[in-house]
C-alpha cells in the first residue's frame, strides 16, 4: 500500500513538472519576437513575354516571269547583282518563231495573191457576160473567205513579232538578284519564273506562332529582333497576323498561326535568308503586387503576414495573375503595406516581429 503511494507521489510531481514547463514554454512563447525580412505591396505591371523564330525576308520582292517561251541563249545576271529598272536580265532564242512568222508572212502574200486572182477572174467574166447580154444580172464576187484568211494571218504576225520582241526581257523595278532559277539553253515555257529582284534596304520577319500564344498577339504590338548571325538588337512591329491557323505537318495536333513584324530599324548586316529570334512583351494593367515568397497556403486558402506597429497580422487573400517573381493580389493587401516575405513559416498571428 505504501509503495503504491509512493508511485502515485512520484508521477504527480513529474505532470507537475511538466505542466510548469509548459506554461513557462507558453508564456515565453506569448513574450517571444521573431526576426522577419518584410517587403513592400506595390503597384505595377506583370511582364509576360512571348518568344518565337522567324527568318529575315526583303519587304519588297519581284519575281520576274518570262512573257514568251524559248530556250535561253543568254543570262545576264547572277545571283548577288544589282539590277536597275529596264536593264536586260535574259534573251530568248526563238528560231521556231522567226521560221512560224516567216511561213505565216508567205501565206499572207499566197492568200492576197489568190483574192486577186479571184477579183481578175471574176471582171474577165463580167465582161463576156456583159458583151453576150447586156440584159443579164452578173452575180456580185464574195471574197469574205479571202478577207478572214487574210485577217488571220495579219493577227498571227502581229502576234509572232511580238513575241520576238519580248525575247530581250528587262526588269521592272529595281534590286538586288536573290535567286536565279533557270541557265543558259534550258528551255522555259511562257510565264515560267526565273529571277527574283528584292529591296534590300527594309526586312520583315516571317514566323509561326502557337495557338497560346497567338491568342495573346494584337497587331501593332511591339517586337525586338536577335539573331546568332547578326550582331544588332532590332526593334519591329508585327504588321499581320494570318485569319487562319494551320497544322505544322499531317501527323501534329498542333497547329500555328502565321505573323509577320516589319523591321524599323535598317543596317547592311541583315540578309534575307537569316533566322533570328522574336521576342515580345504583352501589354498589361496597373496591379497590387507582392513577391511571391510573401504567399502562404493553408490548404485553398491563401494568405500574408502583414506588420502592423511591431506585429504579425496573418491576411487571407485573393490571387490574381502570377509572374515570375511578383503575384497579384486582388484582396487582402493595399499598396503600401508591408508584408513578410522571410522567416514567415515561423510566424504564427500576432507575435511580435522584429525586422531585419
Amino acid at each position: 500500500m505504501r509503495d503504491l503511494f509512493k508511485k502515485k507521489w512520484v508521477w504527480g510531481v513529474i505532470l507537475g513538472i511538466v505542466l510548469v514547463v509548459l506554461v513557462m514554454v507558453n508564456l515565453k512563447g506569448l513574450n517571444r519576437t521573431q526576426s522577419v525580412k518584410v517587403d513592400e505591396v506595390t503597384e505595377g505591371k506583370i511582364i509576360e513575354q512571348i518568344y518565337t523564330n522567324g527568318r529575315l525576308e526583303p519587304i519588297k520582292s519581284v519575281e520576274m516571269f518570262t512573257p514568251v517561251g524559248g530556250v535561253v541563249q543568254t543570262l545576264k545576271v547572277k545571283e548577288g547583282d544589282t539590277v536597275a529598272e529596264g536593264q536586260p536580265l535574259l534573251t530568248l532564242k526563238m528560231d521556231s518563231v522567226k521560221d512560224q512568222l516567216e511561213k505565216e508572212k508567205i501565206n499572207l502574200e499566197l492568200t492576197e495573191a489568190d483574192r486577186l486572182a479571184a477579183k481578175k477572174q471574176h471582171f474577165a467574166k463580167f465582161k463576156q457576160q456583159v458583151t453576150e447580154d447586156p440584159e443579164q444580172t452578173v452575180e456580185e464576187l464574195d471574197l469574205t473567205s479571202y478577207d478572214l484568211r487574210i485577217r488571220s494571218s495579219q493577227l498571227t504576225i502581229t502576234s509572232l513579232e511580238q513575241q520576238l520582241n519580248n525575247s530581250t526581257v528587262y526588269a521592272t523595278a529595281s534590286g538586288i538578284v536573290t535567286q536565279v532559277s533557270v541557265k543558259e539553253g534550258q528551255l522555259m515555257a511562257e510565264g515560267s519564273p526565273f529571277v527574283t529582284l528584292a529591296d534590300l534596304s527594309s526586312f520583315k520577319v516571317k514566323a509561326n506562332l502557337t495557338e497560346l500564344d497567338a491568342g495573346k498577339v494584337t497587331m501593332g504590338m511591339k517586337a525586338v529582333v536577335t539573331g546568332e548571325s547578326i550582331s544588332g538588337t532590332y526593334h519591329g512591329e508585327v504588321t499581320y497576323l494570318s485569319p487562319t491557323a494551320v497544322l505544322n505537318d499531317v501527323t501534329s495536333k498542333d497547329a500555328s498561326v502565321e505573323m509577320e513584324v516589319t523591321l524599323t530599324d535598317k543596317a547592311a548586316e541583315l540578309r534575307p535568308g537569316y533566322n533570328v529570334a522574336i521576342e515580345m512583351e504583352i501589354p498589361d494593367k496597373p496591379r497590387i503586387l507582392v513577391p511571391i515568397e510573401a504567399v502562404k497556403y493553408e490548404g485553398e486558402e491563401a494568405y500574408v503576414f502583414k506588420i502592423e506597429e511591431d506585429k504579425a497580422v496573418k491576411s487571407i487573400v485573393k490571387i490574381g495573375k502570377e509572374g515570375d517573381e511578383q503575384v497579384e493580389i486582388t484582396a487582402g493587401v493595399a499598396k503600401g503595406d508591408r508584408v513578410v516575405v522571410g522567416g514567415a513559416d515561423q510566424l504564427r498571428d500576432g507575435d511580435k516581429v522584429k525586422v531585419e
